[in-house]
């Protein structure tokens, strides 16, 4: 006999419908931009960018153009010597704006907000790590240059979990750009490892050398990365040997750690995708799975796979470390703004907000980069 082909419902089913019913109206929001056309609206995208301009038009992969636009740019009080915050405007007309890293937007006069529903909001819970990894290995078969460039950090990200396995092998992450970009990349590998060799997901473990005078949006930026990235993250005092010997003694059971080091770094030429820690120095296999990425490579990455990253990277900055030796690039200051440090256009340029506050105990021994940085000169002052 034939059943009835109809089953009902379970709670279950109720409440995927309910949710699949709120993910449609946000959509639905979304799409019904039209109402703003020829209309100023104002967008919000991740890492905390902000312009404003006339709606001209938008396609269904949320790619937004903009005329007469205008970038917002808001100085903070606190790396301006005291004086009040205040904001700036700078013309940049015709625009396009990439979909992956709108997350907000909204007409000039605040009668309504509508949030992106394709992406996780800039202050969001844990990402799905399924998505995360379908997302970045469809980026790495892209022909392009930086889906190259990703391609091959998967490659030898998932070399060492091969090699050591997701329990004896832990990430450096300090927030700067270089390990944000490689923090992406390592859990997309990660998801990928867990499902072909049918593991559970487990929090990964991350060691930051602390700073002694850190920026707070920093250090804000980091503790959601843990949260967005399920790190199990460890805090270790510097100066970087006896902080490698503090990790070493807690965590005896690590022997490899994921380096954002790039081979144009100070010292990276001399090293290798799998190079271990000189003689004298808490033993590591350092993995370098960026070695060969430059800076508009990383730049490249983090925004065409909508990976958020430090807000002072929009301020400025194209070189972090700690407050003392670390001021905005001065090449990225035009019209009286300081732009986004993806917009530098010389790489030669990218350390040239930095000033050397550190001593010779704390420089790279033999001309080899630490294994806990993502710049090779993390305990002189740089993040990256």
């Amino acid at each position: 006999r034939r059943g009835n082909l109809h089953h009902s419902k379970t709670d279950g089913d109720h409440g995927n419908d309910d949710r699949d019913h709120k993910e449609k109206k946000k959509r639905d929001a979304f799409f019904d931009l039209k109402k703003y056309s020829d209309k100023r609206i104002h967008v919000k995208f991740m890492g905390g960018r902000e312009v404003e301009g006339v709606l001209k038009g938008f396609d269904q992969l949320l790619n937004i153009v903009l005329d007469d636009a205008e970038e917002i740019i808001r100085v903070p009080e606190e790396q301006e010597g005291g004086v009040p915050a205040e904001e700036k405007r700078r013309y940049i007309g015709l625009v396009v704006l990439r979909g992956p890293s709108v997350i907000l937007l909204s007409p000039t006069d605040g009668s309504e907000e509508i949030a992106n529903p394709f992406v996780q909001a800039e202050y969001s819970p844990q990402l799905d790590m399924a998505v995360l990894s379908e997302t970045a290995y469809n980026f790495a078969s892209k022909p392009t240059n930086v889906g190259l460039k990703v391609a091959s950090a998967l490659r030898v990200i998932e070399t060492a979990f091969n090699r050591y396995g997701p329990s004896h092998i832990a990430l450096s992450f300090n927030g700067g750009k270089d390990c944000t970009a490689l923090m992406h990349l390592v859990r997309a590998a990660l998801y990928k490892y867990n499902k072909e060799h049918n593991l559970s997901t487990t929090p990964l473990v991350a060691l930051y050398v602390l700073y002694k005078k850190a920026f707070p949006e920093v250090d804000d930026f980091v503790e959601r990365s843990v949260v967005r990235y399920d790190l199990d993250l460890v805090k270790v005092s510097g100066p970087m040997k006896q902080g490698l010997q503090a990790f070493k003694d807690s965590h005896p059971e690590i022997k490899a750690i994921f380096v954002g080091t790039r081979g144009d770094d100070p010292h990276g030429e001399r090293l290798q995708y799998f190079s271990k820690t000189d003689a004298d120095w808490p033993e590591f296999m350092r993995v370098n799975p960026v070695l060969d990425w430059a800076f508009e490579d990383v730049w490249g990455g983090i925004r065409e796979m909508g990976v958020q990253y430090c807000c002072l990277y929009d301020q400025g900055y194209t070189s972090l470390g700690d407050v003392d030796s670390t001021k905005r690039n001065p090449a990225l200051l035009k019209d009286g703004c300081y732009q986004p440090a993806w917009s530098l256009v010389d790489r030669c340029l990218e350390r040239s907000g930095r000033s050397s506050t550190s001593t010779d105990s704390d420089m790279p021994p033999s001309g080899m980069a630490y294994p806990a940085t993502s710049d090779a000169n993390c305990s002189s002052g740089y993040i990256d």
